[in-house]
C-alpha cells in the first residue's frame, strides 16, 4: 500500500516546489503540508474505508486553497495558478470522485462535489457528475429535475434538458413534478426564443412576421407536453390544476390557460376542486386595484360558486365556497366593502347550514366571523348547534366556552353559572385524551373570575387520566406556591407524590420553589432529587447532571456520578457522559 501513497505524494512535488519558490510558503510549512498529506493518504489506503477520512482530506485541501489565495493577495503575486491552484483543484476532484464511487448512496456527498464544481465554474465536470449521479440514483425524480435545470439555466441547452426530462418521465410515468417541470421548461424555452426574436426585430435585422408563428414561439410544444400528461394520467385533477399557475407566469399563454380550464370542465364536471379553480379564476385583481374592480370580480366568482353548489351540493363544495368568502373578507378594505363581504360570508354560511351538514371547522369559522362583526348572540346560537352536531369535539367546546366567558364579567352571576355548567358538560362529553385544553381554559377562567373554585378544579383534574392529571399536578404545585404559603406547597407536594403517574416537570417545579427561598432547604431539595431519580433515573440524564451541579462543591458529587453510570445505559449514558465531561471542564454551568 505504501507505493500508492508515495506515488500520490510524488504527484504533488511540482506544486510544492512552486509554492516555496514564489514565496507563498516557507520550507517548514511545505514539510508540514507533506506530513499532513502523508497522514491522509495512509488513511485512504486502509482496507476498511471511512467516509470521514475523505471529507477531512478534501476539507484540508480546500482550506489550503483559501490560504494560498490570502497569501497571494498579501504579497501581490498572481502567477503560476496552473501549476499551483489548478493542481490542487484536480486532486480535490479526484478525491471527490473516489468518495462518490465508494459511498454512492450518500447524496450529500454528491451535492458537496457539485458545490465545489460550481464555486470553481467547472461546468463540464458538473455535466459529467450529473450523468454519473443519475446512473446511481435514477429512482429519485428530484435529481432528474435538478440536472435538467442545470442544463437549461447554466449550460443554456434546452435540448439536453428536454432529453433528461423525457428519460425521467419514461422511468417515472406517474410523477406529477416531472410532468410540470417539463411543461415549465418548454415554456421557458419559448419565452427565451420570443425575447430573442423581439431583440432582433428592434435591431432592424431582417426578420419576417412568420417568425412569431413558429410552433415553439407560440408554446405549442408545451401544449403537447400538457396534453400527453393528462392523457397518460386521466382523472388526476391535481396534475391538471398544477399546470395553471405555471402558465400564468408567462405573458403569451392566455389561449393555453383557456384551453386548460376548458379541459378541466369537460374532464371533471363532478369534482369540487374543478369548480373552485374555475371560480377563483376570476379573482385576478390584487390589493392595489380599486375596490370596485375587486367587488366586480367577486360577483363573477360567486356566480360560479352558486352554479357549483346547485349542481354539486356537497359539504366539500360549500366548504370551498365559504373559504373563498372568508379569504375575501380578510382582505379588509373600506367600511362598506368589508360590510358587504361579511354579509355575503354570513349569507353563504346560512345557506350551507340548510343544504348540508356543516363540519366542525365550518362551525368554528362561522362563530369566528359572527364574533368579528359583533353578533355575539347569533354566535351563541351557532355554538349551540355546533355542540349538538359535534358534542365530542374538544375544539367546539373550547370555542363555545371562550364565547360564553366573554359575557361572564364580574357581577354577572347568571353568566358565570352558565360557564360553569357549560364546562361540566364539556368535560363529560369530551374524551380525556383531548380534554387538557378545556381544563386549562377552565382553570384560567377560575383564576380570574372565581378564585374560590380553583382548588376544586385542581382536585377534580388530578383524578382524571394521566394525560390530564400529570400536567395539572405541576400547575397545582405552582399555584400553591404563588397563592398559598410554602408549607401548603410542601403538603401538596407530599400528597401528590403518592398519586402516580408523575412527570419530571413536577419535580423540577418543586425544586425551583425550594430554591427560590431566601434560605433554601437543601435537605428537601436533595430529597426531591432522590424522588425524581427513583422515578426517572434510568431515562433522564439531565436530572443526574442537575443533581451534580447542585452538589458540585460537596463530597456527594462523585457518589452521584457513580450512581448515574450504573443507572443509565445506551444513548442516555452517552448523553450523560458528554454532559458530565463538559461540566468537569467548566463548559457547562
Amino acid at each position: 500500500m505504501a507505493e500508492f501513497v508515495h506515488q500520490n505524494l510524488e504527484e504533488t512535488l511540482l506544486e510544492l516546489e512552486q509554492l516555496e519558490r514564489v514565496g507563498l510558503f516557507t520550507k517548514a510549512e511545505i514539510k508540514t503540508i507533506v506530513k499532513k498529506r502523508t497522514s491522509f493518504e495512509y488513511r485512504l489506503v486502509r482496507l476498511k474505508k471511512d467516509k470521514q477520512d475523505f471529507l477531512r482530506y478534501i476539507q484540508y485541501e480546500i482550506n489550503l486553497l483559501s490560504l494560498i489565495r490570502k497569501r497571494r493577495e498579501r504579497i501581490g503575486y498572481f502567477f503560476k495558478k496552473d501549476e499551483i491552484e489548478y493542481a490542487i483543484i484536480k486532486r480535490i476532484q479526484k478525491l471527490f470522485r473516489r468518495a462518490c464511487t465508494m459511498f454512492c448512496d450518500d447524496q450529500k456527498l454528491w451535492f458537496s462535489h457539485m458545490q465545489f464544481c460550481k464555486k470553481w465554474n467547472m461546468k463540464n465536470e458538473l455535466s459529467k457528475l450529473f450523468a454519473r449521479l443519475l446512473k446511481v440514483h435514477s429512482k429519485n425524480p428530484a435529481l432528474w429535475i435538478i440536472a435538467a435545470k442545470f442544463q437549461m439555466e447554466e449550460i443554456m441547452s434546452a435540448e439536453n434538458a428536454r432529453s433528461l426530462l423525457l428519460r425521467a418521465i419514461r422511468l417515472h410515468p406517474q410523477n406529477h413534478k416531472l410532468r410540470v417541470e417539463y411543461f415549465r421548461m418548454e415554456l421557458m424555452h419559448a419565452d427565451k426564443q420570443r425575447k430573442r426574436w423581439a431583440l432582433l426585430q428592434q435591431s432592424n435585422m431582417e426578420t419576417t412576421e412568420e417568425g412569431m408563428q413558429d410552433a415553439i414561439l407560440q408554446g405549442k410544444v408545451a401544449r403537447v407536453v400538457y396534453k400527453m400528461a393528462v392523457q397518460d394520467m386521466p382523472g388526476d385533477i391535481d396534475l391538471h390544476l398544477a399546470f395553471v399557475p405555471v402558465c400564468k407566469k408567462f405573458d403569451f399563454t392566455a389561449d393555453l390557460v383557456q384551453e386548460i380550464y376548458q379541459d378541466l370542465m369537460e374532464a371533471h364536471p363532478k369534482n369540487e376542486l374543478m369548480w373552485d379553480a374555475v371560480a377563483r379564476r376570476h379573482l385576478t385583481a390584487d390589493s392595489n386595484e380599486s375596490e370596485s374592480i375587486q367587488l366586480a370580480e367577486e360577483i363573477q366568482s360567486y356566480e360560479v360558486y352558486e352554479t357549483a353548489v346547485e349542481r354539486l351540493p356537497t359539504t366539500k363544495m360549500w366548504s370551498l365556497y365559504i373559504d373563498c368568502c372568508i379569504e375575501r373578507l380578510q382582505l379588509g378594505g373600506a367600511g362598506d366593502v368589508s360590510d358587504k363581504r361579511a354579509e355575503k360570508a354570513l349569507q353563504v354560511f346560512s345557506l350551507a347550514n340548510t343544504k348540508c351538514s356543516l363540519t366542525e371547522d365550518l362551525h368554528l369559522k362561522w362563530m369566528n366571523v359572527l364574533q368579528n362583526v359583533g353578533k355575539i348572540d347569533e354566535a351563541k346560537d351557532v355554538a349551540a348547534s355546533a355542540i349538538i352536531a359535534h358534542h365530542h369535539s374538544a375544539r367546539v367546546w373550547e370555542a363555545c366556552l371562550k364565547l360564553s366567558m366573554q359575557d361572564s364579567g364580574i357581577g354577572r352571576e347568571n353568566q358565570q353559572a352558565e360557564v360553569s355548567q357549560l364546562f361540566d358538560s364539556a368535560i363529560s362529553f369530551v374524551k380525556a385524551k383531548h380534554a387538557l385544553p378545556l381544563w386549562r381554559l377552565g382553570l384560567d377562567w377560575c383564576l380570574i373570575m372565581n378564585s374560590d373554585n380553583v382548588q376544586e378544579i385542581f382536585k377534580a383534574a388530578i383524578k382524571e387520566p394521566a394525560v390530564v392529571s400529570t400536567p395539572m399536578k405541576t400547575l397545582y404545585l405552582q399555584w400553591a406556591a404563588i397563592n398559598k404559603d410554602l408549607s401548603k406547597a410542601r403538603k401538596i407536594y407530599k400528597r401528590l407524590l403518592k398519586e402516580r403517574p408523575l412527570s419530571v416537570d413536577f419535580f423540577k417545579q418543586y425544586i425551583s420553589i425550594e430554591q427560590a427561598q431566601l434560605e433554601p432547604n437543601m435537605t428537601k431539595i436533595r430529597r426531591c432529587y432522590e424522588d425524581a431519580l427513583a422515578e426517572f433515573g434510568s431515562s433522564r440524564p439531565d436530572l443526574w447532571l442537575d443533581f451534580i451541579r447542585l452538589e458540585k462543591d460537596s463530597m456527594r458529587a462523585p457518589q452521584i456520578h457513580w450512581r448515574a453510570m450504573k443507572a443509565l445505559s445506551g444513548p442516555e449514558l452517552e448523553d450523560y457522559t458528554n454532559g458530565y465531561t463538559l461540566l468537569q471542564t467548566g463548559h457547562a454551568t
